[in-house]
């Protein structure tokens, strides 16, 4: 089942979501919901595959300025549906890190808003935005020691990056859960509020008024993508930094025209 959707009177992007996403647009806010409250959200295997094209179609539409990924009733998900599990190591493995590559590697800057359970992938998805806010209670971790799952290399070492090596080895091993006040504690939360999508609404609000440019590369470099600052980039810089300086001379919000389907790749250079 695909479909697409946005809030009415909104032109939202065409989206191939399928049976357990939802998708409302406004004001430049696309939200992306897991929506199987009786599983806790947790991701069938069909969502999964289609996860990598909702983000790339999510990603080229320049009406969505930010992406906020969320749960339905109270919880952020589950991680993967376990009656989905039942697949070849490395089928399991190319799927998952497909889709969580997918998330990671956008340019339109992502939130996760978190509350209730948010385990195994999850968790790997909470890890793979750019900020995470949650609800005080909810719960975190990967408990793949307790099925017998091997994580995949990508995840499993964006999450160490997210809680540090050392704590990721502990939840990892032992397969344990924790809390609000200790993921922020790691440095895996950037805010805890008792409305975590609120919280992440007002944030993107301010992320949509910056520097597409700015925020693009900034994302890129910390991808470790070479960038070459002749060419197409240094043309640009000069344009985008004139309105921000305007802007702040005249104590007024930029107006900055450059938008992330503008980024050319830039080629490697020869040295």
């Amino acid at each position: 089942m695909t479909a697409s959707a946005s809030l009415p009177g909104q032109s939202g992007p065409d989206l191939p979501l399928v049976e357990g996403f939802r998708f409302d647009l406004e004001d430049g806010i696309g939200v992306l919901t897991l929506d199987r409250n009786a599983k806790l959200n947790a991701l069938s295997r069909p969502m999964w595959q289609a996860l990598p094209a909702i983000v790339a179609a999510i990603d080229a539409a320049p009406e969505v300025r930010v992406l906020v990924l969320r749960g339905s009733g109270g919880n952020f998900s589950a991680g993967s549906d376990i009656g989905d599990l039942n697949v070849p190591l490395e089928e399991f493995w190319a799927v998952n890190s497909t889709a969580e590559a997918a998330l990671a590697e956008c340019d339109v800057p992502t939130f996760a808003a978190i509350e209730g359970v948010c385990v195994g992938g999850g968790t790997e998805l909470a890890a793979a935005c750019d900020v995470r806010i949650a609800a005080p209670g909810s719960r975190f971790g990967i408990t793949a020691a307790k099925l017998g799952l091997v994580y995949p290399p990508g995840p499993t070492r964006r999450f160490a990056a997210a809680v540090g090596e050392s704590w990721a080895r502990y939840l990892l091993l032992t397969g344990s859960l924790i809390g609000t006040e200790k993921a922020e504690q790691l440095g895996f939360l950037h805010e805890v509020a008792e409305d975590p999508h609120a919280a992440a609404r007002a944030t993107a609000r301010r992320i949509a008024g910056r520097s597409a440019f700015s925020q693009t590369g900034l994302l890129r470099v910390l991808r470790d993508e070479a960038l070459d600052p002749a060419g197409w980039l240094g043309d640009t810089y000069p344009v985008e930094l004139a309105e921000g300086q305007a802007a702040f001379f005249a104590k007024r919000a930029p107006e900055f025209g450059f938008t992330r389907q503008d980024w050319q790749d830039c080629p490697d250079r020869q040295d």
